[in-house]
Formats: structure tokens, C-alpha cells, sequence
């Protein structure tokens, strides 16, 4: 159902597979899904990214980020990226990602603190992460 935030179905599978095991010629998956939604590749846009976690996984969860947010603020693409706890629905998460455009972004994909992190984390939730591409106004 789209309300808003866009629900990808096979997204948690797609964000755990490996940039290895994508060939050479294939777009990631991830990447084809923000670039349909920009005009320009280049132009630095932001994305949210929801996450509900399985209750009592919280702990895991934020443990499983500190070091991707160490690691992926210190990209050269990188904007910003911050994880974020709702205050009254404390299994869910907002991530807010900044990237210097599409290569950004595809740098970060295949950084491997972000596969360990997507490999980490995708078990520990509730259903599929959501999406939204946000442009950034110049």
C-alpha cells in the first residue's frame, strides 16, 4: 500500500545482497530504485529510511550502527547519515541519509561496514524497511 513513504516489498532482500554477488552489468538493485526517483544524478538529495524492530532487538539494532555511522560520515559523498528513535514507538527508526548524488550513494553501497550493517540489521525487523527520496532545495 503506498501512503506517502514507499513500501518495497523485496527491499530488506535487496539491501542485503552482497554488491559482490550483483554482476557487472547489473544496477543495484537499491540504486535503480533512488535513481527513478531523481532527474539529476548528480545533485545531492537525502533519503529516510524507516525501520521497525522486533521488540527486545532495539539494543542490537543501535549497536549494529555505531560503527556505519562513524565509518559512512567519513565518505568523501557523504552529507549526512543519522539514526534516529521515535519517542513514543521506541522499535522505530528513521535513518536520514545525505549523499553527494548518485555516486555517493553508490560508493557507500559497497563500503563493507555497510553490507555488515545491512546483513545485521534487516534480521532484526518487522516487516520490509520503507523508503522516501527527498530532494534537497538549492
Amino acid at each position: 500500500m503506498f501512503r506517502g513513504l514507499l513500501l518495497v516489498a523485496p527491499l530488506a532482500l535487496l539491501l542485503v545482497t552482497d554488491a559482490r554477488t550483483i554482476a557487472a552489468d547489473e544496477e543495484n538493485p537499491v540504486i535503480k530504485l533512488i535513481k527513478g526517483k531523481l532527474k539529476e544524478e548528480k545533485k545531492t538529495f537525502a533519503i529516510l529510511v524507516t525501520f521497525k524492530v522486533k521488540p527486545g532487538n532495539e539494543k542490537k539494532f543501535e549497536e549494529a550502527f555505531a560503527p556505519a555511522l562513524i565509518a559512512t560520515r567519513k565518505e568523501p559523498g557523504c552529507v549526512a547519515y543519522y539514526l534516529n528513535r521515535d519517542t513514543e514507538m521506541t522499535s522505530n527508526y528513521v535513518m536520514y541519509e545525505s549523499f553527494k548524488g548518485i555516486p555517493g550513494l553508490e560508493a557507500h553501497m559497497k563500503e563493507k561496514h555497510t553490507q555488515t550493517l545491512l546483513a545485521t540489521v534487516i534480521p532484526l525487523c518487522e516487516g520490509d524497511p520503507q523508503i522516501k527520496v527527498l530532494l534537497v532545495p538549492e
